[in-house]
Protein backbone atom coordinates (compact mmCIF):
# COMPACT_ATOMS: atom_id res chain seq x y z
CA UNK A 1 0.00 0.00 0.00
CA UNK A 2 1.14 3.56 -0.97
CA UNK A 3 0.97 6.56 0.72
CA UNK A 4 -1.01 9.18 -1.26
CA UNK A 5 -1.32 12.15 1.56
CA UNK A 6 -0.10 12.31 5.44
CA UNK A 7 -2.98 13.14 7.35
CA UNK A 8 -0.12 13.36 11.01
CA UNK A 9 2.20 10.78 12.41
CA UNK A 10 -0.57 8.74 12.75
CA UNK A 11 -3.07 8.39 10.01
CA UNK A 12 -2.56 8.18 6.52
CA UNK A 13 -4.42 8.18 2.99
CA UNK A 14 -4.21 5.20 0.32
CA UNK A 15 -6.14 4.24 -2.42
CA UNK A 16 -7.20 0.63 -2.12
CA UNK A 17 -7.17 -2.13 -4.77
CA UNK A 18 -10.61 -0.74 -6.26
CA UNK A 19 -9.26 2.80 -6.56
CA UNK A 20 -11.31 3.84 -3.21
CA UNK A 21 -9.68 6.77 -1.09
CA UNK A 22 -9.29 5.36 2.09
CA UNK A 23 -7.48 6.48 5.54
CA UNK A 24 -5.03 4.12 7.82
CA UNK A 25 -4.41 4.47 11.30
CA UNK A 26 -1.99 3.38 12.68
CA UNK A 27 1.01 4.39 15.61
CA UNK A 28 3.65 6.55 13.62
CA UNK A 29 2.50 4.90 10.31
CA UNK A 30 3.07 8.55 8.77
CA UNK A 31 6.09 9.22 10.74
CA UNK A 32 8.83 10.55 9.14
CA UNK A 33 7.09 9.12 5.17
CA UNK A 34 6.49 10.97 2.20
CA UNK A 35 3.65 10.30 -0.21
CA UNK A 36 4.52 7.46 -2.43
CA UNK A 37 6.23 5.51 0.51
CA UNK A 38 5.18 1.82 1.27
CA UNK A 39 3.74 0.64 4.09
CA UNK A 40 2.72 -2.81 5.88
CA UNK A 41 -0.39 -4.16 6.69
CA UNK A 42 0.72 -5.38 10.20
CA UNK A 43 1.70 -1.52 11.28
CA UNK A 44 -2.08 -0.51 10.57
CA UNK A 45 -4.85 -0.71 13.50
CA UNK A 46 -7.42 0.52 11.65
CA UNK A 47 -8.74 1.47 8.00
CA UNK A 48 -11.49 4.17 7.42
CA UNK A 49 -13.52 3.34 3.91
CA UNK A 50 -15.91 6.00 3.94
CA UNK A 51 -18.23 5.92 0.60
CA UNK A 52 -19.04 9.38 0.48
CA UNK A 53 -15.35 11.77 -0.77
CA UNK A 54 -16.63 14.63 0.86
CA UNK A 55 -17.06 12.63 4.30
CA UNK A 56 -13.90 11.48 3.59
CA UNK A 57 -12.54 15.36 3.26
CA UNK A 58 -14.36 16.14 6.64
CA UNK A 59 -13.29 12.85 8.73
CA UNK A 60 -9.25 13.63 7.62
CA UNK A 61 -10.06 17.32 8.82
CA UNK A 62 -11.35 16.79 11.88
CA UNK A 63 -8.97 13.68 13.10
CA UNK A 64 -5.64 16.14 12.01
CA UNK A 65 -5.56 17.40 15.44
CA UNK A 66 -7.23 14.59 17.76
CA UNK A 67 -4.83 12.45 20.24
CA UNK A 68 -4.59 9.06 18.72
CA UNK A 69 -6.06 7.93 21.98
CA UNK A 70 -9.10 9.65 21.53
CA UNK A 71 -9.54 8.07 18.21
CA UNK A 72 -8.88 5.08 18.81
CA UNK A 73 -11.64 4.90 21.89
CA UNK A 74 -14.28 6.18 19.52
CA UNK A 75 -13.77 3.69 17.12
CA UNK A 76 -13.98 1.09 20.57
CA UNK A 77 -17.40 2.53 21.02
CA UNK A 78 -18.44 2.73 17.29
CA UNK A 79 -17.93 -1.45 16.98
CA UNK A 80 -19.08 -2.15 20.15
CA UNK A 81 -22.32 -0.22 18.87
CA UNK A 82 -21.75 -1.84 15.37
CA UNK A 83 -22.22 -5.38 17.14
CA UNK A 84 -25.13 -4.71 19.81
CA UNK A 85 -27.39 -2.59 17.87
CA UNK A 86 -27.18 -4.97 14.94
CA UNK A 87 -27.93 -2.60 12.51
CA UNK A 88 -25.61 -0.44 9.65
CA UNK A 89 -24.94 3.15 10.70
CA UNK A 90 -23.74 5.79 8.72
CA UNK A 91 -20.00 6.35 7.86
CA UNK A 92 -21.09 10.29 9.55
CA UNK A 93 -20.80 8.45 12.74
CA UNK A 94 -17.18 8.33 12.25
CA UNK A 95 -17.02 11.99 11.98
CA UNK A 96 -19.81 13.01 14.73
CA UNK A 97 -18.91 10.37 17.29
CA UNK A 98 -15.61 10.97 17.04
CA UNK A 99 -15.71 14.93 17.35
CA UNK A 100 -18.21 14.50 19.91
CA UNK A 101 -15.84 12.09 22.43
CA UNK A 102 -12.71 14.17 22.10
CA UNK A 103 -14.72 17.56 22.71
CA UNK A 104 -16.39 15.54 25.67
CA UNK A 105 -13.13 14.45 27.05
CA UNK A 106 -11.50 17.86 26.60
CA UNK A 107 -14.32 19.47 28.81
CA UNK A 108 -13.93 17.67 31.34
CA UNK A 109 -10.65 17.92 31.38
CA UNK A 110 -11.22 22.16 31.91
CA UNK A 111 -14.10 21.00 34.49
CA UNK A 112 -16.87 22.23 31.90
CA UNK A 113 -19.55 19.43 32.13
CA UNK A 114 -22.88 19.15 29.44
CA UNK A 115 -26.42 18.81 31.12
CA UNK A 116 -28.36 16.76 28.89
CA UNK A 117 -31.77 17.86 29.45
CA UNK A 118 -33.40 15.17 27.30
CA UNK A 119 -31.81 12.21 29.17
CA UNK A 120 -35.00 10.59 30.89
CA UNK A 121 -36.66 11.17 27.31
CA UNK A 122 -33.42 9.52 25.54
CA UNK A 123 -33.24 6.61 28.41
CA UNK A 124 -36.82 5.75 27.61
CA UNK A 125 -37.28 5.93 23.91
CA UNK A 126 -34.16 5.14 22.96
CA UNK A 127 -33.38 2.36 25.36
CA UNK A 128 -31.13 0.24 23.20
CA UNK A 129 -28.97 3.29 22.16
CA UNK A 130 -28.54 4.81 25.31
CA UNK A 131 -27.08 1.39 26.73
CA UNK A 132 -24.54 1.33 24.44
CA UNK A 133 -23.69 4.79 25.51
CA UNK A 134 -23.44 3.83 29.01
CA UNK A 135 -20.79 0.72 27.57
CA UNK A 136 -19.01 3.70 26.18
CA UNK A 137 -18.56 5.34 28.91
CA UNK A 138 -17.23 2.07 30.45
CA UNK A 139 -15.16 2.04 27.43
CA UNK A 140 -13.67 5.86 27.98
CA UNK A 141 -12.99 5.07 31.98
CA UNK A 142 -11.09 1.70 31.28
CA UNK A 143 -9.02 2.85 28.51
CA UNK A 144 -8.40 6.17 29.59
CA UNK A 145 -8.62 6.55 32.70
CA UNK A 146 -11.43 9.17 32.87
CA UNK A 147 -15.03 8.90 33.96
CA UNK A 148 -18.08 10.61 31.55
CA UNK A 149 -20.76 11.94 33.71
CA UNK A 150 -23.83 9.49 32.60
CA UNK A 151 -25.38 12.77 30.27
CA UNK A 152 -22.95 11.52 27.77
CA UNK A 153 -24.33 8.71 27.66
CA UNK A 154 -27.44 10.26 25.99
CA UNK A 155 -25.06 12.40 23.59
CA UNK A 156 -23.94 9.35 22.46
CA UNK A 157 -27.01 7.51 22.14
CA UNK A 158 -28.40 10.56 20.04
CA UNK A 159 -25.49 10.11 17.35
CA UNK A 160 -25.96 6.19 17.05
CA UNK A 161 -29.84 7.01 16.16
CA UNK A 162 -28.76 9.81 13.96
CA UNK A 163 -26.31 7.41 12.28
CA UNK A 164 -28.86 4.65 12.35
CA UNK A 165 -30.91 6.88 10.25
CA UNK A 166 -28.51 8.45 8.27
CA UNK A 167 -30.13 11.89 8.94
CA UNK A 168 -28.01 14.66 9.00
CA UNK A 169 -31.29 17.19 9.97
CA UNK A 170 -30.29 19.21 13.18
CA UNK A 171 -32.60 18.59 16.50
CA UNK A 172 -34.05 14.97 14.77
CA UNK A 173 -33.63 13.11 17.87
CA UNK A 174 -35.54 15.74 19.55
CA UNK A 175 -37.92 16.32 16.99
CA UNK A 176 -38.81 12.46 17.47
CA UNK A 177 -39.11 12.28 20.96
CA UNK A 178 -41.44 15.87 21.06
CA UNK A 179 -43.81 13.74 18.66
CA UNK A 180 -43.60 10.28 20.37
CA UNK A 181 -44.35 12.39 23.48
CA UNK A 182 -47.21 14.66 21.79
CA UNK A 183 -48.88 11.11 20.34
CA UNK A 184 -48.43 9.45 23.98
CA UNK A 185 -50.47 12.54 25.95
CA UNK A 186 -52.84 12.16 22.99
CA UNK A 187 -53.59 8.85 23.44
CA UNK A 188 -53.56 9.23 27.18
CA UNK A 189 -55.88 11.75 27.62
CA UNK A 190 -58.41 10.51 25.16
CA UNK A 191 -59.07 7.22 27.06
CA UNK A 192 -57.79 8.96 30.47
CA UNK A 193 -55.57 6.06 30.75
CA UNK A 194 -52.02 5.39 32.18
CA UNK A 195 -49.94 4.18 29.81
CA UNK A 196 -47.81 1.02 31.44
CA UNK A 197 -44.55 0.93 29.61
CA UNK A 198 -43.93 -2.40 30.77
CA UNK A 199 -46.29 -4.26 28.48
CA UNK A 200 -44.94 -5.72 25.09
CA UNK A 201 -48.00 -3.90 23.17
CA UNK A 202 -47.02 -0.71 24.86
CA UNK A 203 -42.93 -1.62 23.53
CA UNK A 204 -44.39 -1.90 20.01
CA UNK A 205 -46.42 1.24 19.98
CA UNK A 206 -43.43 3.04 20.74
CA UNK A 207 -41.25 1.28 17.83
CA UNK A 208 -44.34 1.65 15.66
CA UNK A 209 -44.41 5.87 16.81
CA UNK A 210 -40.44 5.79 16.37
CA UNK A 211 -40.39 5.30 12.77
CA UNK A 212 -44.00 6.97 12.34
CA UNK A 213 -42.11 10.15 13.79
CA UNK A 214 -39.20 9.87 11.47
CA UNK A 215 -41.63 9.85 8.61
CA UNK A 216 -43.13 12.87 9.73
CA UNK A 217 -39.99 14.65 9.99
CA UNK A 218 -38.99 13.54 6.50
CA UNK A 219 -42.45 13.98 4.69
CA UNK A 220 -43.07 10.60 3.86
CA UNK A 221 -45.46 8.20 4.11
CA UNK A 222 -46.49 4.92 4.12
CA UNK A 223 -48.94 3.23 1.84
CA UNK A 224 -50.03 -0.18 2.01
CA UNK A 225 -53.78 -0.61 2.72
CA UNK A 226 -56.49 -0.89 0.26
CA UNK A 227 -59.84 0.90 0.50
CA UNK A 228 -62.00 -1.65 1.56
CA UNK A 229 -59.63 -2.60 4.31
CA UNK A 230 -59.16 1.04 5.72
CA UNK A 231 -62.86 0.77 5.97
CA UNK A 232 -63.29 -2.33 7.67
CA UNK A 233 -60.59 -1.46 10.57
CA UNK A 234 -62.65 1.75 10.96
CA UNK A 235 -65.38 0.10 11.85
CA UNK A 236 -63.89 -2.70 13.81
CA UNK A 237 -62.16 0.16 15.88
CA UNK A 238 -64.20 3.46 16.21
CA UNK A 239 -62.74 4.79 19.22
CA UNK A 240 -59.19 4.12 18.47
CA UNK A 241 -60.00 5.81 15.24
CA UNK A 242 -61.20 9.03 16.93
CA UNK A 243 -57.62 9.53 18.49
CA UNK A 244 -56.10 8.91 15.53
CA UNK A 245 -57.91 11.48 14.05
CA UNK A 246 -56.83 13.99 16.89
CA UNK A 247 -53.33 12.79 16.66
CA UNK A 248 -53.54 13.42 12.73
CA UNK A 249 -55.02 16.93 13.35
CA UNK A 250 -52.15 17.44 15.87
CA UNK A 251 -49.39 16.67 13.26
CA UNK A 252 -51.10 18.98 10.35
CA UNK A 253 -51.38 22.05 12.73
CA UNK A 254 -48.21 21.51 14.36
CA UNK A 255 -45.45 19.65 11.38
CA UNK A 256 -48.10 20.50 8.33
CA UNK A 257 -48.14 16.75 7.58
CA UNK A 258 -50.73 15.01 6.06
CA UNK A 259 -51.28 11.16 7.89
CA UNK A 260 -52.38 9.18 5.35
CA UNK A 261 -55.28 6.70 6.10
CA UNK A 262 -52.84 3.95 6.40
CA UNK A 263 -50.72 5.12 8.85
CA UNK A 264 -53.88 5.91 10.84
CA UNK A 265 -54.94 2.36 10.83
CA UNK A 266 -51.76 0.99 12.11
CA UNK A 267 -51.68 3.55 14.86
CA UNK A 268 -55.35 2.64 15.80
CA UNK A 269 -54.29 -1.55 15.78
CA UNK A 270 -51.49 -0.73 17.98
CA UNK A 271 -53.63 2.28 20.47
CA UNK A 272 -56.00 -1.34 20.77
CA UNK A 273 -53.48 -3.75 21.95
CA UNK A 274 -52.24 -1.24 24.14
CA UNK A 275 -56.18 -1.08 25.69
CA UNK A 276 -56.05 -4.67 25.19
CA UNK A 277 -53.14 -5.41 27.56
CA UNK A 278 -54.41 -2.91 30.25
CA UNK A 279 -57.76 -5.05 30.83
CA UNK A 280 -55.65 -8.19 31.19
Amino acid sequence: MKISKIINNNLVHFYDENNVDCIAMGRGLGFGKKIGDEFGAMMVEKVYRIEDPIRTKQFSTLVKDIPLAHLEVANMIIDYAKSSLNTKLSDNIYISLVDHIDFALERIEQGIPFENKLLYEIKHYYTSEYLVGLEALNIVERELKIKLPEDEAGYIAIHLVEAEVDCTKPNYVQDVMNIIQSVMNIIKYHFSLELNPDTLAYERLLVHLRYFAGRVINQEQASICDDKFVARMKNNFPEETECTEKIRKYLKQNYDYDVSDDELIYLSVHIHRVLMSHKK
